[in-house]
């Protein structure tokens, strides 16, 4: 007996420092109509909010027909009030927007709707300016009539040169 407890009190700082690691990071839950996103400037907030989409057809000038997906985060409800909109538009070659990765172009015209991702935030925590997209991309992991889901990592930046980054997962209706 005295032999068991020697191994056992001999391997239990060994089984304790071997599965000590990082914290493992919870995973949350979205729920169908919401969105969790996570904000870094110089602090990191989290958000959470409804959301909505509708999907549309529009031509440009040059005749070319897009479908236009355009993903309402509304977080006014929120304890960090903020707004953000997401424009995916893709070139409309099939009837349906397809599950992918869209990447953030630089935006020519408000007018003419041109492939890639365009999106702007404002929220109280940052003075309630106005930030653009300037690079990152959104995943399309499911879209129906009724749902899309996916994910985004953004980076923004408003005309002072500020820059925010925001990174998640959504679940419209």
């Amino acid at each position: 007996m005295k032999i068991i407890r020697i191994i056992f009190l001999g391997f239990l700082p060994l089984l304790l420092i071997s599965s000590a690691s990082k914290a493992a990071e919870l995973s949350t839950l979205v729920l169908n109509g919401t969105y969790i996103l996570d904000v870094e400037e110089n602090e990191h907030h989290q958000l959470l909010g409804d959301i909505g989409f509708s999907l549309s057809t529009e031509i440009s000038s040059k005749g070319t027909y897009f479908n236009v997906l355009k993903l309402d985060f509304n977080g006014n409800g929120a304890v960090l009030p903020h707004h953000m909109e997401v424009v995916v538009c893709k070139e409309n070659k099939t009837d349906a927007l397809l599950s992918g990765m869209y990447k953030v172009k630089a935006i020519e015209s408000f007018l003419n709707p041109a492939d890639g991702v365009f999106g702007a935030y404002s929220s109280d925590v940052f003075g309630e300016k106005l930030y653009f997209t300037k690079e990152g991309s959104i995943r399309i992991t499911h879209y129906s009539n009724t749902s899309v889901k996916g994910t985004l990592s953004l980076l923004l930046v408003n005309q002072k040169g500020e820059i925010i980054r925001v990174k998640g997962s959504f679940d419209a209706i």
